[in-house]
């Protein structure tokens, strides 16, 4: 083989070495990248729509017509809200997210959780009393007055059904508080309380 055939054969290999390098640098990122928009749906974004409120079946109607699912992450009660209410949805209504994304919804239970009853019944006053059962999520519906020391609660009722302290509520409850209106009884434990005339 000659030499200038030689060096003819050796140009032509590394132009196409070189277009062989540029395809690989420049062009097949390019294509790969093309295909992975097309793969994820890139730039393609659907608005969840406000699905709060719903029931259920209504929901999944919804979200189906916009190309979305949903998974249930919790129950939890709201008071008004109808069984099987969507109360809550991530992502929020208008986000934007790709086909087939989870709603993730939090729904309505009937079911109303229970409250342990906090430490008041003959340990402290009505004032403290009202606070703690305020902050357990409790509604003091009504006081009522019996002999015994000011302002100290005696006796906690739910539908006249007397509790103790530690006693399982239905958050929400309204309860009935027995306090003291300050006149100490003459009678103690059905006898006369000697010690009250000294």
């Amino acid at each position: 083989m000659k030499k200038k055939d030689l060096k003819k054969k050796n140009i032509k290999l590394l132009a196409v070495n070189l277009l062989a390098m540029v395809f690989v640098v420049v062009a097949l990122p390019y294509l790969i990248l093309c295909w992975l928009d097309s793969y994820t749906h890139h730039g393609e974004a659907y608005a969840v729509p406000d699905i709060c409120g719903m029931h259920l079946d209504k929901a999944k109607e919804v979200l189906r017509n916009n190309k979305l699912d949903l998974e249930i992450v919790e129950y939890k009660y709201k008071k008004g809200a109808a069984e099987n209410e969507v109360i809550e949805q991530r992502p929020v209504a208008n986000s934007k997210v790709k086909e087939g994304r989870k709603i993730m919804l939090t729904m309505n239970s009937t079911v109303k959780p229970v409250v342990s009853l906090p430490s008041i019944i003959d340990n402290c006053s009505l004032r403290e009393a009202e606070a703690r059962l305020k902050a357990s999520g409790f509604v003091v519906a009504n006081v009522v007055m019996q002999d015994g020391e000011k302002d100290w609660v005696y006796e906690v009722k739910l539908d006249g059904r007397s509790l103790v302290n530690g006693d399982n509520v239905p958050h929400g409850s309204k309860l009935v508080l027995i306090i003291g209106n300050g006149e100490e009884s003459l009678l103690k434990d059905g006898v006369v309380d000697e010690n009250y005339f000294e």
